[in-house]
C-alpha cells in the first residue's frame, strides 16, 4: 500500500487552497461526528460552516443560479468531514480509501446541476488522496437543509 499523506499535510493543503478550516469542530446536536465500526468510519453530514458560532454558506439554488458558491460550499463540507475524521481517528494517514460521498444540495425543484456541485467535493477527494480518493457518490436535491445550509456532505471511509 502507498503511504497516505498525514493529517498535517492534508489539512495544510486544504488551507493553502483557501478553504477556511477552524482548528477543530464539534457536533451541533445530539449525535457523534464520526462513528468507527471495524475498519469503516462514517462521518455525520457536515455543513459549510465558516465557524462554530453559526456563520455558514447558506441559501437555495434556482435553475438560473451560478454554482461557484455551492461548489465552494461542497469543498468546505468535505474538508470539515476530514477534520472530524482527524479528531476521532488520530491521523488521516489511516484512511485506506474514501468509499462514499453523499451530497445534498439545497435547491428548488427545477435545479438540475446537483452533480456539478458535488463534483467539487469529489475532485478535492481525488486531489488529496489520489486513487484512494476515488469513491461512489450520490448527489441529491434537498427541499431544505439544517440552518438553511447550501450543501451538506456525508462521508464513509475505510481505515487501516
Amino acid at each position: 500500500m502507498i503511504d497516505q499523506p498525514t493529517s498535517s499535510q492534508i489539512l495544510a493543503d486544504i488551507r493553502e487552497r483557501g478553504i477556511p478550516l477552524p482548528p477543530s469542530i464539534k457536533a451541533q446536536g445530539l449525535y457523534d461526528l464520526v462513528v468507527v465500526e471495524g475498519n469503516l468510519a462514517f462521518v455525520s453530514g457536515q455543513l459549510p460552516r465558516l465557524d462554530d458560532d453559526g456563520a455558514l454558506i447558506s441559501g437555495r439554488l434556482r435553475a438560473e443560479d451560478g454554482i461557484a458558491l455551492a461548489r465552494a460550499a461542497a469543498e468546505l463540507c468535505f474538508a470539515r468531514s476530514l477534520l472530524a475524521l482527524d479528531q476521532v481517528i488520530g491521523d488521516l494517514s489511516r484512511i485506506k480509501r474514501i468509499i462514499s460521498i453523499r451530497g445534498f444540495v439545497n435547491a428548488d425543484p427545477d435545479f438540475t446541476r446537483h452533480g456539478s456541485v458535488i463534483d467539487a467535493a469529489s475532485a478535492l477527494a481525488i486531489d488529496l488522496f489520489g486513487d484512494a480518493g476515488r469513491h461512489v457518490r450520490t448527489s441529491l436535491a434537498a427541499g431544505g437543509l439544517p440552518a438553511n445550509a447550501l450543501v451538506e456532505i456525508e462521508l464513509t471511509v475505510t481505515l487501516v
